[in-house]
C-alpha cells in the first residue's frame, strides 16, 4: 500500500464493515435500573483490578452526586471472578441508574469498550477506565457543556498522574474552541496526547454512526476511533480539567509489548486518516513522521528511566524498520533520538541523571502542543 493510503470510498468500506455485534446490542428498556433517559452514561471498563476499579467507581459517584437523575454508571468487567463483588460493593452507594456487566470470558479491551457503549442509554458517553478517576467537579462541568446538541464530540482537559496521584503533566487548551473536522483531525495527528480517553465525551448516536472500536489496531484502538469521529464531526475543546489519567507500569499501554506490529498498526491509522481526504497528504506525512518518532522515543525513555538500556535498545531498533525508515527524520525529535542512541549503550548507572533533563524537555514540548487556542 502506498503512503497515500486508501480513497474515501475505500475508507467508507472499512468503516461499514466494523459493526457492533448483534449479541451485545442493547435493550435500553431492560439494561439499566433507574431513571429513564439519562443525559450521560459513564462507562467503567475493567479487568483484574478490584482495588483500582473501586477507586474509579467511587470517583464517579462522588463527582455525580446531585446529578443522579442525569447520570447512569455502567461497569463492564472482563474478570468478574476477581472483581464482581468489589464493583457491586461500590455501586450500592449510587442512587442513580446503574448496570454491572460481568463478561464470563475476557473479551479484550476494544470489545469491552463496545460492550459498554451497547449497554449505555445516555445521550452522551464518557469512559473512565479502572486505573483513572474523575475529579469532583467533573460531572457538573460536563453537563453544563452539553447544552449544544450540535456537539457530537467534546474534549476536556486531563491531568496525567503517577500511581500516588502526583501530577506529572497538566493539559491546557487555553481557550474554548470548536474545531471543524479538518482542524480536529490535524490536532489529533500532530500530538499523541491531544485526546486522552477520560477526557472524551461522545454523543451515543455518533458512536452508532462511525461504528465500534476496532481491535485490529491493537492498543491504538482509541486513536483510530478519534480519527473516525473527529474527521466526521470535529470536536469541541473545553478548557476544563475533568479527570486524572494514571501513568503506571501495569497500564494497558505500558504492559503490552511495543514492537514492530504495534508500529504497523499505528501506520495503518495514518493510512486511514489520509483516506478521509481532509488534509493534504504531505501534511499527514509530516504528522506521521513526528508521531511515530514520539511514540518510539517515549517507550525508549520509559526503559531508560527504569534503568534498562537493553530494553531501550530494542525500542530504538524499531527505527530500522523499512516502514519507519520510509517516513524520514523528524527534525523536532532528532535531538532526543540522537541522545537516546548514545544513552542506550551506556551503563544503567549513568543513564538516570540525563533522564531528568529529557523528562523536562518532553513535558514542555507536550504542554506547548496541547494548546488549541
Amino acid at each position: 500500500m502506498s503512503r497515500r493510503g486508501r480513497t474515501n470510498d475505500a475508507l467508507d468500506g472499512v468503516i461499514q464493515r466494523i459493526e457492533f455485534p448483534a449479541a451485545i446490542r442493547p435493550d435500553p428498556r431492560a439494561a439499566v435500573q433507574g431513571p429513564p433517559s439519562p443525559v450521560l452514561s459513564i462507562c467503567v471498563p475493567t479487568f483484574n483490578r478490584p482495588e483500582l476499579v473501586q477507586r474509579a467507581i467511587a470517583s464517579v459517584i462522588e463527582s455525580a452526586s446531585g446529578a443522579e437523575a442525569e447520570v447512569e454508571i455502567i461497569v463492564s468487567d472482563n474478570s468478574p471472578d476477581v472483581s464482581e463483588e468489589a464493583c457491586l460493593e461500590v455501586l450500592r452507594r449510587w442512587r442513580g441508574g446503574s448496570l454491572y456487566v460481568g463478561n464470563r470470558l475476557n473479551v479484550g479491551i476494544p470489545a469491552n469498550f463496545n460492550e459498554s457503549i451497547a449497554r449505555a442509554t445516555g445521550r452522551y458517553v464518557l469512559f473512565v477506565c479502572d486505573d483513572d478517576r474523575l475529579l469532583p467537579h467533573a460531572v457538573r462541568a460536563i453537563l453544563d457543556a452539553l447544552g449544544d446538541e450540535e456537539d457530537a464530540a467534546l474534549l476536556f482537559q486531563v491531568d496525567a498522574v503517577d500511581p500516588s496521584g502526583q501530577v506529572l503533566r497538566r493539559q491546557s487548551f487555553g481557550d474554548d474552541a470548536k474545531l471543524r473536522p479538518t482542524r480536529a483531525l490535524g490536532r489529533l495527528l500532530a500530538d499523541n496526547r491531544f485526546a486522552l480517553f477520560p477526557g472524551v465525551v461522545v454523543r451515543r448516536d455518533a458512536y452508532a454512526v462511525v461504528g465500534p472500536f476496532d481491535g485490529s489496531v491493537g492498543n491504538a484502538t482509541d486513536i483510530e476511533m478519534w480519527v473516525r469521529l473527529f474527521s466526521r464531526y470535529g470536536v469541541h475543546c473545553v478548557p476544563t480539567t475533568i479527570s486524572a489519567y494514571t501513568v503506571h507500569a501495569g497500564s494497558a499501554t505500558q504492559s503490552t509489548p511495543f514492537d514492530a506490529q504495534a508500529v504497523t498498526q499505528l501506520i495503518e491509522i495514518f493510512d486511514r486518516a489520509r483516506a478521509t481526504g481532509l488534509l493534504p497528504v504531505p501534511t499527514i506525512d509530516r504528522y506521521e513522521t513526528d508521531y511515530i518518532h514520539s511514540i518510539i522515543l517515549s517507550h525508549a525513555f520509559l526503559d531508560l528511566r527504569a534503568g534498562d538500556p537493553a530494553a531501550a535498545r530494542e525500542k530504538m531498533a524499531l527505527f530500522a524498520l523499512p516502514s519507519v525508515r520510509a517516513l524520514g527524520l523528524s527534525k523536532g525529535w532528532l535531538p532526543v533520538r540522537l541522545a537516546f542512541s548514545i544513552l542506550v549503550h551506556c551503563p544503567s548507572a549513568l543513564v538516570r541523571m540525563p533522564m531528568n533533563f529529557v523528562d523536562r524537555f518532553v513535558l514542555v514540548r507536550r504542554a506547548d502542543q496541547a494548546r488549541v487556542g
